[in-house]
């Protein structure tokens, strides 16, 4: 698993993970710092269809066993990654350019939810908001790769269960959003793997930032509230709603799922 990015095509603009604490000095979620001044469309002009095979490896349709998961890598010649409503359709454009590299300086990753006959086309979810939003991109844009890894996080029992395919690797408790700045549900994608410089911090030693956002915050430290799973200083808080929306694990878990999942895992928020 790699790291996100969010940066316009014209203008770079910085992203940073910011932690937000409260009296007791607990975390509350995490921040990309993608400054309000510069979120606005990015009008990128549409290329000619390639001609071009696909790849061998290419889905034609949402792949038939439920737990097998493509997951689509930008190729590094795409600077900033196009999207259609429909094969072959209208450019889509969104709040934010949806850059490869990453901000992190690594290939952009997405969940791939569909194909077309042809295997020319792929529809995929994307980073970006309203959570939830899709789009087609080339196929000839990416590489594709297949995994079967997924997990769930349940609001009412506030636990993760992580699997590979149907064995399950990790369950725990976790804390979750509180009920003004509720953890979104929804069906999300695990597209960011940053490493901490303090294991012992709010964060613990991993954050595993997801492709959605807070549905109750605009913004968060500055920029976009992008929800994550993430360690945290504070175990004993486990069980409860005290986040502003992001999901806290203990450490030993976060380093364990860090180590195991790849990019592109969906994460399943359910009540």
């Amino acid at each position: 698993m790699r790291i996100l990015r969010l940066r316009a095509l014209v203008v770079i603009i910085g992203l940073v993970v910011a932690a937000c604490s409260s009296a007791e000095g607990v975390d509350h979620g995490i921040g990309s710092g993608l400054g309000a001044e510069a979120v606005a469309p990015v009008a990128v002009a549409a290329r000619p269809n390639p001609d071009v095979s696909p790849p061998e490896t290419m889905p034609t349709t949402v792949a038939p066993d439920p737990l097998r998961v493509w997951v689509a890598t930008a190729k590094p010649r795409v600077e900033v990654l196009e999207t259609f409503d429909r094969p072959g359709g209208e450019p889509v454009f969104h709040e934010f350019a949806i850059t490869n590299p990453t901000y992190y300086d690594t290939p952009l990753a997405l969940l791939v939810t569909a194909g077309d006959d042809a295997s020319r086309w792929l529809k995929v979810a994307l980073p970006v908001r309203p959570n939830g939003t899709e789009a087609w991109i080339r196929a000839a844009d990416v590489t594709l790769e297949t995994h079967r890894f997924n997990a769930t996080v349940n609001l009412t029992t506030k636990e993760v269960h992580v699997y590979d395919g149907t064995e399950l690797i990790s369950a725990t408790p976790a804390v979750v959003g509180k009920p003004e700045t509720a953890t979104p549900v929804g069906r999300f994608y695990v597209n960011i793997l940053l490493p901490q410089d303090n294991p012992y911090g709010a964060y613990g030693p991993w954050i595993l930032g997801l492709s959605g956002f807070s549905e109750d915050l605009d913004t968060f430290a500055g920029g976009l509230p992008v929800i994550a799973i993430h360690g945290t200083n504070h175990p004993e808080l486990m069980g409860q709603e005290r986040s502003n929306g992001c999901i806290r694990v203990p450490n030993e878990i976060i380093t364990q799922l860090a180590e195991t999942v790849p990019l592109g895992t969906p994460v399943d928020i359910v009540r």
